[in-house]
């Protein structure tokens, strides 16, 4: 087991926009000698630099190159005064004050409060029949169809945006594929604004290698649903202007080279999942209580509803007392409320509840160098609002360059 020093042990598992926000913070401090921090603290990332999701699909349609969407995590580690340690989280067990991680070997980390900013896993869960694999109304969530398998002998090829990293890399194998090809088909699967952007992205960079190839969009009945009418028309009219195909028809089965759905059988090369979230393997075993489909459950001050002295925001956590989307705009500001309790909780001080907003700016980008902006019912569009999107992006990663 590793040993620390005799203060008080602030553990932060993950590297996302929470986590970020907090490191920033702390490098501010230090370098105004305004630190007053009395614990050890350490992050945990599988990665020593992390992808901003809001910026990728302008990568993907080759308006950034990748080191202009990256996040130096370990460098900023070090000017916060934080370890940094390249591992993956495997377990926690609240109940002992433990997380275990593995790299080159399995590691036990002790804590007196640790935050969870880990992220969560692609829901593949459209790829088998669910009538035949339900929840057993345990913590688990059902992981018997991942990205590689469907039952014993499918062959698929399906590519889950989640994790980044590892999209990435799989990414430019899509693009040396249709480098390679008459016309290369290309489906992406998802209702969400995550799905919408990955689509045009896409179709701005096949198009540019091959007038012929073509992406799908496979989004079932409810395409973005949680956005007002005027929102969803204007993304519609951007995606026909693409001339991307539109299936709304729920995605079944991807095996052979072969995309089922509701009614139709597709030819399709390779298949982009951007279908929501499920909470990472590592939930299926915690002792913390967990909601949904292997979430951490939290309150208002983004504590876990079981275990005190563990806070989780992002996509590994759902809030218990209301609803609030996974979304960054809520992980960076439910991040900086939590970044305020993890410092109060080892203080023994007041918390702070994180109240979201009524209206957010949502800023979609079409593939192109244009972009639709949504503002409560009050939505516009234009290049200068990618711009504006491109602007704000760039604010967020440069922060720490400042």
């Amino acid at each position: 087991m590793t040993k620390f020093s005799s203060k008080k042990i602030l553990l932060l598992a993950g590297a996302g926009h929470a986590h970020i926000g907090m490191l920033r913070r702390l490098s501010a401090e230090r370098l105004k000698q305004t630190d007053t921090t009395d614990a050890d603290i350490h992050l945990i990332s599988e990665q020593p630099q992390t992808i901003y999701s809001g910026m990728l699909p302008g990568w993907m349609a080759g308006h950034y190159q990748l080191h202009d969407i990256s996040i130096d995590i370990k460098s900023l580690c070090m000017r916060a005064g934080v370890r940094f340690v390249q591992q993956s989280l495997v377990q926690v067990n609240a109940a002992s004050n433990k997380v275990v991680t593995t790299g080159d070997e399995q590691t036990d980390f002790s804590y007196d409060v640790l935050s969870l900013n880990t992220g969560a896993d692609t829901d593949m869960r459209w790829l088998y029949d669910q009538n035949d694999h339900r929840n057993n109304g345990n913590n688990s969530v059902d992981r018997e169809v991942d990205a590689g398998t469907v039952g014993s002998d499918a062959n698929t090829d399906v590519i889950a945006i989640r994790p980044l990293s590892t999209f990435i890399t799989q990414w430019q194998q899509v693009l040396k594929d249709a480098q390679q090809s008459e016309k290369y088909q290309l489906a992406i699967i998802g209702a969400g604004a995550a799905a919408i952007e990955l689509v045009m992205a896409a179709q701005v960079a096949l198009q540019k290698i091959n007038r012929n190839h073509q992406v799908t969009l496979v989004c079932g009945e409810n395409l973005l649903s949680g956005f007002n009418s005027g929102f969803r028309q204007r993304v519609v009219k951007q995606l026909y202007r693409h001339g991307i195909t539109i299936i709304r028809e729920r995605a079944t089965d991807y095996c052979d080279g072969k995309l089922s759905t509701t009614h139709k059988s597709l030819p399709i090369n390779a298949v982009i999942a951007a279908t929501g979230v499920i909470g990472s393997a590592w939930t299926d075993s915690t002792d913390l209580e967990i909601k949904g489909h292997g979430f951490i459950a939290v309150n208002h001050k983004q504590q876990s509803i079981s275990h005190s002295n563990v806070f989780a925001v992002g996509d590994v956590a759902t809030r218990v007392d209301k609803y609030v989307a996974h979304s960054g705009v809520h992980s960076v500001h439910g991040g900086a409320i939590e970044a305020d309790n993890l410092l109060a909780y080892l203080k023994d001080s007041v918390m702070k509840g994180y109240q979201p907003k009524t209206r957010t700016l949502y800023l979609l980008s079409c593939g192109d160098k244009y972009a639709i902006g949504s503002w409560g019912n009050v939505n516009l569009q234009g290049r200068w609002v990618w711009h504006l999107k491109k602007y704000i992006d760039k604010r967020f990663i440069e922060a720490d360059k400042d």
